[in-house]
């Protein structure tokens, strides 16, 4: 709101927030400097906001706004308009992710979900190596080692890890790695 549309509306916005909540206005005298005060406070901290939007927000919420008695002054304006405030930013924000497109969707092939489950094993032993106590081991964690063929489906999947990390393997995958390294190279001679 400019500074000539709030020396326009300034009185009449009063006499309309009046009617709608009913809280009392001040004296003639006092009438005068809460006009001049409430303009300067819509031009400082609500220059946003028109007219009609500061009418809606006293008519939503302006009526459960307790006066106690007393006359008409800033605080029970910014009692109001500070939460509207707030829900219009919010529901700004919301209106803004809507427009957002979605993300693409993937579909991710066996090899690349294979690659994700053998990342969970990996940080899955870090995390035991580090001494973090886990009370349940994922089970979906057995199924690409046995897979891989670093277990039997029979095995324990806790006696695989606590045997790994008995042998002190930094890299829960290393040995593989190693024995397939180890084979390719005789395989080339």
């Amino acid at each position: 709101m400019t500074e000539q549309e709030v020396l326009m509306w300034g009185k009449t916005l009063l006499l309309k927030i009046h009617v709608i909540t009913g809280w009392t206005i001040p004296d003639s005298d006092l009438l005068v400097i809460l006009v001049d005060q409430f303009q300067k406070k819509l031009v400082e901290s609500y220059p946003d906001m028109n007219v009609d939007e500061i009418e809606y927000a006293f008519r939503q919420s302006g009526t459960t706004v307790k006066d106690w008695g007393k006359a008409m002054n800033l605080s029970l304006i910014d009692e109001v308009l500070i939460p509207y405030l707030g829900e219009r930013k919010l529901l700004s924000h919301t209106l803004e992710e809507r427009k957002q497109p979605p993300p693409d969707q993937r579909i991710y092939t066996d090899a690349e979900l294979d690659n994700l489950a053998r990342w969970d094993v990996v940080r899955f032993y870090e995390s035991l190596r580090n001494g973090v106590i886990q009370h349940k081991i994922p089970e979906h964690l057995k199924d690409i080692l046995v897979k891989d063929g670093l277990m039997k489906p029979e095995d324990a999947l806790s006696a695989f890890f606590v045997e790994r990390l008995g042998n002190g393997f930094e890299n829960i995958y290393a040995p593989v790695m190693e024995l397939r390294n180890r084979i390719g190279q005789t395989a080339s001679k």
